[in-house]
């Protein structure tokens, strides 16, 4: 028999609600279509599906945004969670999601390192990269927060997975306040609003600047800069066929080696720009509102013009051919909308 896990009675303060809060559960739909339904709200952050002896997926949620964090307190009973290739392109979102523990605990496997967090901890999610975990019965205060906030106070750490202990007097800081953020988010003001978010920034870098290990990266003011700003250009210019080191030197006036330096931590730079243009066709492909579009038009219009290289390559990264990710991608909603933010998706599912 599964274990339900209702969300807490409200107390008289939380029955006044703030009119942008919205509010998602199962119960609101027949028993018949809550997999569908939950697995719908769910679905920015990952695949959701029963744990064995759970045939029916149960959960509720309070959503709330406030100065770019997206807070919400979420009830559910066990379940497993993934976010795959296929999940992130369709839903890619640059934020850390962090989890507050108030009941139940996750284990799970985040791209390589394994983590478990019981009551009263906090485990932090790249939502950028893979995972696949589990969690039992329980509630979560969890919260959205932009990457570039935490990069820039931190620099580049490896935060996914990362469990902050719940006897370290730093993570009971840290629960608290986020206790007290989604308790009184709603009466903030605009300004107020501002400093709550860069107050909890400060904290999370406090709690993480001591135990999250650094990921290489170049170690000069001017390296990690001419990283910034060659990964930028790249973005960018994905279609265009001359995009290479040789343009790059000349770009940013730099030589060989000072390129190959600032990435040689990810593979190189010939590497890096493959990586980033197969990643842009998967998400071409995946969409939906792409299926005219013949594989090789998406393909050269990321600069991946010889078609059996392509195919090759996009084999080995994700599993699957440029065919099989368009024949899913034909079958699922539409990505949302950079301009559509995870408020609008929730509100699709609220019940006021």
């Amino acid at each position: 028999m599964s274990v339900i896990l209702r969300l807490i009675a409200p107390s008289e303060e939380d029955l006044i609600m703030a009119a942008t809060d919205i509010l998602i559960s199962t119960d609101a739909v027949e028993p018949a279509l809550r997999n569908d339904y939950w697995r719908e709200v769910t679905r920015p952050f990952c695949d959701t599906t029963p744990m064995a002896g759970a045939a029916t997926l149960e959960g509720a949620m309070r959503i709330r945004t406030v100065a770019g964090l997206t807070l919400g307190s979420t009830s559910f009973n066990a379940q497993r969670y993934t976010r795959d290739k296929w999940t992130i392109a369709r839903s890619p979102l640059d934020h850390y999601l962090v989890h507050v523990l108030a009941a139940g605990s996750i284990r799970g496997d985040f791209a390589g390192r394994g983590a478990k967090a019981a009551q009263g901890g906090i485990c932090i999610i790249d939502l950028s990269r893979p995972y696949t975990c589990e969690v039992d019965a329980g509630v979560r205060l969890a919260t959205t927060v932009p990457r570039a906030g935490i990069d820039k106070l931190l620099g580049a750490r490896d935060m996914h997975g990362f469990v902050l202990d719940p006897r370290l007097p730093i993570t009971r800081l840290l629960v608290n306040y986020l206790q007290g953020l989604h308790a009184v988010s709603a009466e903030l003001s605009a300004s107020e609003d501002v400093a709550v978010q860069d107050a909890l920034l400060t904290l999370l870098s406090a709690g993480l600047a001591g135990t999250a290990p650094a990921q290489d990266e170049p170690k000069s003011v001017l390296g990690r800069a001419l990283r910034a700003r060659t990964l930028a250009f790249i973005e960018t210019h994905l279609a265009d066929p001359r995009l290479g080191p040789d343009l790059l030197m000349q770009r940013f006036c730099v030589s060989r080696a000072h390129l190959y330096r600032a990435f040689a931590d990810l593979g190189g730079i010939a590497q890096m720009i493959k990586t980033r243009r197969l990643d842009a066709a998967f998400t071409a492909l995946a969409d939906p509102r792409n299926v005219t579009r013949p594989v090789a038009r998406i393909a050269a219009d990321c600069g991946l013009a010889d078609t059996g290289k392509f195919r090759k390559a996009f084999v080995a990264r994700f599993g699957m051919t440029p065919q099989d990710a368009r024949e899913r991608g034909s079958h699922a909603a539409a990505a949302p909308d950079d301009a559509a933010p995870l408020s609008s998706h929730f509100a699709a599912y609220g019940t006021r």
